[in-house]
Formats: structure tokens, C-alpha cells, sequence
């Protein structure tokens, strides 16, 4: 099973990445992993003849960003001994972030995401949103409301598809660094004989293959997924709502379901890749 030994924490130095670095810096502390601070400089000159020197300014200034957040990490006690890397790359950055995560052997991403309004945002429209969708490794989506970093709950949907069982053992693995509780969570599209039995089944199979007591389960009759899942994590306030991500259906997000909601969401989002070659 896939452990944390290197974390890629992609920085914008907006307000957003801010408050998603204390994620970063605790799961870093709790693993041993090394964080390695990234920031990718989109390049609008590439065709203005002072190209090179405006890129070197612009590197100047990035690097004394990342030694500011390098200084500041290294003042709190609690973190100043985790090994912390600075990298600058030049380029899209959805490119230059996928790419990084394969050079330095990422275990999982962490990002800050503007998730203020429902599970679309999130997913749509942003840097975190692609890398969300093109990540072979796990992703934690941080929105700027979460920045105290709080592990004790986390919501693990399921829709009882192939691997949702080994993602679960990923989360597992997880929450044991932290003594979170598990809740795993079916939304039933049918309230009928066929979902009942794949929900005691799944439980079952948990039961017998996961050694972790701290594991509850539920499920909830649903005609819409998301608006489900938004009045679930409103009513349960969970620390970290657990995703898994698979190539097909991960379009459920697209624009069938782009109808506004209600109500924010502003819980932080782990999606973990369904694909078999993350576990193997």
C-alpha cells in the first residue's frame, strides 16, 4: 500500500495556498515526508524582446517568496526540522505540477482550491480542478476556510466500484496517523434489495480485510449525488470528504451537474486515483 514519503505542495503565494500549507506541514510531520514548495511561472513573454531578463526578474522574486515560506516553516518548532525543498519551474502550471510529482517520486499532492460554492467549484475551472482530474497519485484540495488543520472525521464515499476497497485501505493507513474516524458513505441511487445487499456485502468485506476499529457505515437514499453530498457534509461537518476518482466516471462532476447549490461546501477534499496501477 502506497505511503507518504515525499509531499508537492504547488504555491501560488495567493491567500488560498496559505492556508492550505499548515495541511501540508502536519501530514509532513506525522509521515517524515520531505515538502517540496513549488511555484510555476506562466510565461506571457515569450515573443517581447526583454523575454529572458523579465524571466529572471521574475525567478529573483519567486525565490525570495519560497525562501520567506522556507523561513517562516523553519521559526515554528513543531516543524523546523522537516527537510523542505524549493523548486521553480517555468510553463502552464498543470504541466510543470504533473511533472514535478514525477521528478521528486510524490506521494500526494496538496493544494489550496477557492471551494466556496458547492462540489462544482471545486472540480471546475481551476488549476486544482485539473490536477484533480489528471493526478496519478492522491490530491488534497484545501479550501481557504479549512486552514487549522483537523483530521478527526473524515467522510469516505463509495460507490462500491472496483478498487473502492483498496482506496479505503489508503485511507486507513491514513487516518491511523491521526486516530481519525472513518465514515464510509453510500448514496442509493435505489432504496431497494439489490443496494442493501451491496451495502451489507462492501461492510462485510471492509470488516474482514481493514484492521481499524474506528470505521462506521451509511447510506442514504439519493436522486442526485452531489446536492446528496452536500447535505451530508453540511449536516456532518466532516474534517476531509475522501473521493475516488476513476477515468470514466469521474465526468459525474461535469456539466449535467453544474446547477447551483444551495448552500456552500468548504470542507477539505481528498481524491484518491481508482486506477490499478496506484496499487500495484
Amino acid at each position: 500500500m502506497p505511503t507518504i514519503n515525499n509531499i508537492l505542495f504547488p504555491t501560488d503565494f495567493s491567500e488560498n495556498a496559505k492556508q492550505a500549507l499548515p495541511y501540508a506541514l502536519e501530514i509532513a510531520h506525522q509521515t517524515g515526508a520531505t515538502i517540496h514548495l513549488l511555484h510555476s511561472i506562466e510565461e506571457p513573454y515569450d515573443f517581447a524582446p526583454l523575454a529572458q531578463e523579465v524571466k529572471k526578474s521574475v525567478s529573483h522574486k519567486v525565490d525570495i517568496l519560497l525562501q520567506e515560506i522556507f523561513k517562516d516553516i523553519q521559526q515554528q518548532k513543531k516543524y523546523a526540522k522537516l527537510n523542505i525543498k524549493t523548486q521553480i519551474q517555468s510553463g502552464r502550471a498543470l504541466y510543470t505540477i504533473l511533472e514535478e510529482a514525477q521528478n521528486v517520486n510524490s506521494d500526494l499532492i496538496i493544494m489550496g482550491t477557492r471551494g466556496r460554492s458547492g462540489f462544482e467549484k471545486i472540480f471546475l475551472g481551476n488549476t486544482t480542478a485539473e490536477i484533480i482530474e489528471h493526478a496519478a497519485i492522491p490530491v488534497l484540495a484545501i479550501p481557504k476556510e479549512s486552514s487549522t488543520p483537523n483530521f478527526e472525521r473524515l467522510l469516505f464515499t463509495t460507490s462500491y466500484k472496483d478498487n473502492d476497497l483498496k482506496a479505503l485501505q489508503y485511507v486507513a493507513n491514513f487516518a491511523r496517523l491521526f486516530e481519525s474516524e472513518i465514515t464510509i458513505f453510500h448514496a442509493a441511487m435505489e432504496s431497494d434489495l439489490q443496494n442493501e445487499i451491496l451495502f451489507r456485502g462492501f461492510r462485510e468485506l471492509v470488516c474482514e480485510s481493514i484492521a481499524y476499529d474506528k470505521i462506521e457505515f451509511e447510506q442514504a437514499p439519493s436522486s442526485d449525488f452531489l446536492d446528496t453530498m452536500n447535505q451530508k457534509v453540511k449536516a456532518d461537518t466532516p474534517s476531509i470528504v475522501i473521493m475516488v476518482r476513476y477515468e470514466k466516471s469521474f465526468s459525474l462532476f461535469g456539466k449535467k451537474h453544474s446547477k447551483e447549490m444551495s448552500y456552500s461546501v468548504s470542507r477539505p477534499l481528498l481524491v484518491v486515483p481508482g486506477d490499478q496501477e496506484f496499487y500495484s
